[in-house]
């Protein structure tokens, strides 16, 4: 393990381990490089790592709006060359082996480095690459490994399975789950479990399951006071995860034509970009609820109940496409009960373009999109789609100044278009059910 040196203004006194043969009694020692645990390490090797990226030996450019993404174009007249670095692991790829060759080549002349080759396992994340003989590739990044070990984790691995399952258990909306009077210490059993559990679960969600987000999402909202049948949720989600193990995101350089046949939208059409070449085109979707999880409040057939605040709380959340495949995406509760589904969407709306500024940020500083084209974003809702456009009507003037910024990123700074997508064709309805 490389350690890189400690800088002189944070100098640290150590006390050396016990047992150890050259120093003596009543003895400290003061570190010349850092050391691994200790707070700043963390920084100390990023500085390092991109001290020596950035070097004219290398030639690598830090993106301006992610500070672990590293391009640029290495050898004169071969593609760019692109590296994602995570503390000391990192993965790397250009379409042109010599420019990795000789990437390799200059890294190893700073540093002992080890290459292991194509990716295959990469933060828990598991990498499957099928070569048509057309020339296509496709990439498979599944977590069954790491899915397996989280229902172990839970005493699950005799559970029963069926291919039928769901995340939400039938006619149990999370929010409606009552809660009990414990003591605390019955009920720090229960909190411990939780988070355990749903820290376990969120790894996945963050990385491969976007169909965790949601009932992740409720469920978090609830590990501070949990009850037991908050506790049976998180199990269902287990069981459905043993299930569902082997789930994971296809990435393919042909046309995804199966999910545009169900959403009837071309998602990796290759759009032109400044420097001559081309890139998939950045796509977003929308959608929200409106009211309970259930998306009714309780009938008059069924007895009475009190309907707490946060369960009329809408549900929205989006998806990121990109290249045919989703590459990003976000579900959560609303801040704040909306007057209509109108409202809701709109929220969607917001926090969907939050994170197309995002991505266009970071895709605009490797130079693969191109920021003179909007991106577009579908939404299920015509009320929100003519209001994005500036339509707008008595019962929507209420609307804060915050989602008044999905229109001008629209109309000012042209970085998303706004348009309808039929219900039954949005992907982001995965998110409000």
């Amino acid at each position: 393990v490389l350690s890189p040196p400690l800088p002189d203004s944070e100098g640290t006194i150590v006390k050396p381990p016990a047992g150890c043969p050259v120093s003596g009694p009543n003895t400290y020692w003061k570190l010349k490089k850092s050391l691994y645990g200790l707070r700043r390490a963390p920084r100390h090797w990023y500085d390092l790592i991109s001290k020596l990226l950035v070097s004219p030996e290398i030639g690598l450019q830090r993106c301006k709006n992610d500070p672990c993404v590293f391009f640029g174009t290495l050898l004169p007249g071969k593609p760019p060359f692109y590296m994602v670095l995570y503390v000391d692991d990192f993965v790397y790829f250009s379409s042109d082996r010599d420019v990795e060759q000789y990437f390799e080549t200059a890294l190893s002349n700073k540093i002992k480095v080890d290459f292991m080759g194509e990716a295959e396992f990469f933060l828990g994340l598991k990498f499957d690459w099928i070569r048509g003989d057309d020339g296509h590739v496709d990439c498979r990044i599944s977590q069954e490994a790491y899915a397996n070990s989280v229902v172990e984790e839970m005493g699950l691995s005799n559970a029963n399975t069926s291919p039928l399952m769901t995340p939400f258990r039938s006619g149990f909306p999370v929010d409606t789950i009552p809660a009990v009077d414990m003591s605390d210490a019955d009920r720090a059993p229960l909190i411990a479990k939780m988070q355990s559990w749903l820290g376990m679960i969120n790894w996945l969600t963050q990385g491969t399951r976007l169909d965790l987000a949601t009932i992740f999402s409720l469920l978090a909202s609830h590990t501070k006071m949990p009850s037991p049948g908050h506790l049976d949720a998180v199990k269902h989600v287990g069981r459905y995860l043993k299930s569902t193990a082997d789930l994971g995101l296809l990435f393919t350089s042909r046309r995804n034509q199966a999910l545009e046949s169900y959403i009837y939208f071309p998602l990796n059409e290759s759009v032109p970009l400044p420097n001559g070449s081309t890139a998939p085109e950045l796509t977003g979707f929308c959608d929200a609820n409106w009211g309970p999880q259930d998306a009714s409040l309780p009938s008059s057939s069924t007895p009475s109940r009190q309907v707490s605040i946060n369960e009329t709380r809408s549900i929205c959340g989006h998806i990121l496409f990109m290249g045919g495949s989703p590459i990003f995406w976000k579900t959560h509760k609303e801040s704040r009960i909306s007057r209509s589904s109108c409202e809701s969407e709109v929220k969607a709306t917001d926090e969907c373009t939050k994170s197309i500024q995002m991505f266009r940020n970071v895709l605009g500083d490797l130079g693969l999109i191109n920021l003179q084209d909007a991106t577009t974003i579908y939404n299920d809702n015509r009320g929100a789609v003519d209001w994005s456009n500036t339509t707008s009507t008595k019962g929507m003037r209420h609307v804060n100044i915050r989602e008044n910024c999905v229109r001008e990123a629209i109309h000012i700074f042209n970085e998303v278009a706004v348009a309808h997508i039929a219900g039954a064709s949005n992907p982001a309805d995965i998110f409000t059910k």
